[in-house]
């Protein structure tokens, strides 16, 4: 359930001398405040961690999830796997931080200079999601009926093109390997794993009807690139309106507003319509670091 690339900084006290604080640079607030995302996720075994703090990579240092005094929803998975209940919280502290080489030279999926908050009340579970704003649980809608069917050729699309950039990389050196790496990207189904996609509805402007998606290919690059991942907004007849590289998982779907219109609960943050456009929250990925080993696709909605 939780993306391979992007666990949520849980501070060992341990490691706290190596961090570095910066002071706050106090940027001013943009729209994508409203769209960024933190997590926790405590790591036990006497390993020193302060329950309840939520982190947030952020590499400029640009789109924190909050000043003090805003208001978070923190959606928690007490079991670790399933989202089980949620605490609305306040941020009481926020500090800037980059991350100590350690982390760096051990591929830890945490080594992004950004953000560490406190809230209050304090968040306890297994692991957690916080994005802003007061938010209710998500739920999921169907998609629109011929979003699957219509969606199908651009993602194919998609991947043939992921493919051959593939092959351009691992270079086989027989039509043997070719048909070897083809059957480990595409799969025995020879759809690149379109048929095990999850779409959920999506109420958008206008009273229309979406869907969003999240995917992520097999092409298991060892030239320090990442996998193909992507997340999309496809209309009814699954044309693909808004596209961020990045895969996620996806939780489901809230009205913050009451406008009608859905903001996507996900792993990174808020996916929501601004009033022109569909803003996406940032994806970071360590992918890079971990390129020589092969990890399966996560599990959960956004595969």
């Amino acid at each position: 359930m939780r993306t391979a690339w992007f666990m949520l900084l849980a501070l060992p006290q341990v490691a706290s001398a190596q961090i570095r604080f910066r002071p706050d640079p106090a940027p001013p607030r943009t729209v994508d405040w409203s769209v960024a995302g933190g997590r926790m996720m405590p790591r036990g075994g006497g390993s020193g961690i302060r329950p309840g703090s939520i982190s947030q990579p952020d590499s400029l240092g640009t789109t924190p999830l909050g000043r003090v005094g805003d208001s978070v929803t923190v959606y928690l998975f007490r079991d670790g796997e399933h989202l089980s209940g949620l605490v609305h919280s306040r941020i009481t502290a926020r500090r800037r931080f980059d991350p100590p080489a350690a982390w760096r030279a051990a591929c830890d999926e945490v080594a992004h200079p950004g953000w560490l908050f406190e809230l209050a009340p304090k968040p306890f579970a297994s692991y957690a999601v916080a994005l802003p704003g007061f938010l209710p649980l998500p739920t999921n809608a169907a998609a629109p009926p011929l979003a699957r069917i219509g969606m199908r050729p651009y993602f194919m699309a998609t991947a043939d093109s992921a493919f051959q950039r593939y092959l351009e990389v691992a270079r086989p050196g027989s039509p043997r390997a070719v048909e070897g790496q083809r059957q480990a990207f595409f799969s025995a189904r020879g759809d690149a794993g379109f048929g095990k996609l999850t779409l959920l509805g999506v109420r958008g402007p206008g009273g229309y009807r979406y869907a969003v998606l999240s995917y992520w290919l097999h092409d298991d690059y060892r030239d320090r690139r990442p996998n193909t991942t992507g997340t999309w907004i496809i209309n009814s007849w699954g044309y693909p309106v808004a596209k961020m590289d990045g895969n996620v998982d996806i939780y489901g779907t809230v009205d913050a507003n009451h406008d009608g219109i859905d903001e996507v609960v996900t792993s990174s943050g808020l996916i929501r319509w601004d009033g022109t456009q569909w803003r996406f929250p940032k994806v970071y990925s360590e992918e890079p670091c971990l390129a020589h080993k092969i990890y399966d696709p996560p599990p959960g909605r956004g595969t």
